[in-house]
């Protein structure tokens, strides 16, 4: 009994601490001769398959590979319908107050050849930053509260992007997928939201070009009027996490005792000191360019 005790209360220093080391290496590896298009296997692939081999044992915990029921399948599309709202409110806001230079440069950081660009955007990140994030990182969370779990979740998931345009909308998108995973039980659920996700850009880019979608005046961003729509949208998408997770059976909500483990420990501290200041040096590049 000891010794689970032990293993509960140090199993978020361990995803926190395996965290760090990774968002270091992905640091490394921007800097590193390599394509753009191998970035994600150099710098996620490689740790995340050291970590699940040196803890095979509990990999059908860790990535829960378990198969969605056909009602799943279609209630996460609809899911992510009803997320675009805030998603382009996020994006909208952030280009207002700190204007598009960043948003260009990570989109236009794609190739002419479509089906490369969907397998480097869309497919590839759905895969490993899920087993990454909702994978490796959210098991480590598996003693603490469902709401907490995915809060931090989400703030990690931004911050692995490594700049404050992305993190802005992942932060949020990371809450989502986590209770995905939750509700389902399955790392597909995550996987699913996430591939529709990155592919959507890809495929409204075919129909009409991207364009700075930054407003020139404080009329064009009617604030109220979308606030609302948001706030609309974010009931429903509520609303459907529960139903999905009573589709699978599954109870968000329980009164089982959490494992009182400090979440803001040294590496998740370091973790944040280390994506403000690498966020802080790119904008001040980007400034001067």
């Amino acid at each position: 009994m000891e010794n689970k005790v032990t293993l509960k209360n140090r199993s978020i220093y361990k995803v926190n601490l395996f965290y760090l080391i990774t968002l270091i290496w992905a640091i490394i590896t921007q800097f590193l001769p390599i394509d753009d298009k191998l970035y994600q296997y150099v710098a996620l692939l490689i740790p995340v398959s050291i970590y699940l081999i040196l803890n095979k044992k509990d990999i059908k915990r860790i990535l829960k590979l378990n198969p969605l029921n056909k009602q799943s399948l279609l209630l996460i599309p609809i899911i992510w319908i009803f997320m675009l709202p805030l998603s382009l409110f996020i994006i909208t806001v952030y280009n207002y107050l700190f204007g598009d230079a960043l948003a260009n440069i990570i989109f236009e950081e794609t190739t002419n050849n479509l089906i490369s660009t969907f397998i480097f955007t869309a497919f590839t990140p759905a895969i490993i930053e899920e087993v990454f994030m909702r994978g490796i990182i959210l098991d480590g969370y598996r003693y603490k509260n469902i709401f907490t779990a995915s809060i931090i979740n989400g703030l990690m998931f931004g911050m692995l992007h490594l700049n404050t345009f992305q993190f802005s909308h992942t932060f949020v998108a990371g809450i989502v997928a986590s209770f995905l995973v939750y509700s389902t039980n399955s790392i597909y659920s995550s996987m699913l939201i996430h591939l529709i996700n990155n592919s959507f850009p890809i495929l409204m880019d075919l129909i009409i070009p991207i364009q700075s979608t930054a407003p020139d005046t404080k009329e064009e961003l009617n604030l109220l009027f979308f606030g609302t729509i948001v706030i609309l949208s974010l009931i429903v998408v509520c609303s459907l996490i529960y139903k999905l997770a009573s589709i699978n059976n599954i109870k968000l909500k329980n009164k089982k005792r959490f494992s009182k483990e400090k979440i803001f420990n040294k590496p998740l501290k370091i973790s944040i000191l280390i994506f403000i200041c690498f966020s802080l040096i790119l904008s001040f590049m980007i400034k001067q360019t």
